[in-house]
């Protein structure tokens, strides 16, 4: 019963990394890179401008899933690789500074992600 012991330990050990693993699957991409999805804030002033939308500091990380409905009328979220990302010992992950978003234009006061440096970013704008 001694010898067995430690091997039923390791048993449910592996059990129970794969049942809870399940529940942390980390979105990637086709080459296995983890993605991070970032979502817009729009600012009070001029939301949607292109000088509002291409700037990174309105732009945050989120562990969830913006409710975006992929009309290209207004910025809403983008997906990008770790590449694109630095990663702090403590708090949310950030663009790089090298990281650029280019608007386009819907109309004169309303503008949605076009691209990004980037070239694997899945993004996702929103209907007015």
């Amino acid at each position: 019963m001694q010898k067995i012991a430690p091997f039923a330990a390791m048993a449910v050990g592996v059990v129970l990394a794969l049942a809870t693993s399940a529940f942390n699957k980390v979105p990637k991409n086709k080459s296995g890179d983890t993605l991070y999805t970032f979502q817009y804030n729009a600012p009070v002033t001029n939301p949607y401008s292109q000088t509002n939308v291409e700037n990174k500091a309105n732009w945050s990380y989120t562990a969830g899933t913006p409710s975006c409905d992929d009309n290209d009328q207004q910025a809403c979220s983008f997906e990008v690789s770790s590449n694109s990302v630095d990663i702090p010992t403590m708090g949310d992950p950030t663009l790089k500074s090298s990281f650029s978003i280019t608007a386009q234009e819907y109309d004169p006061s309303d503008y949605y992600v076009g691209s990004t440096s980037d070239n694997d970013a899945t993004i996702v704008n929103k209907s007015l």
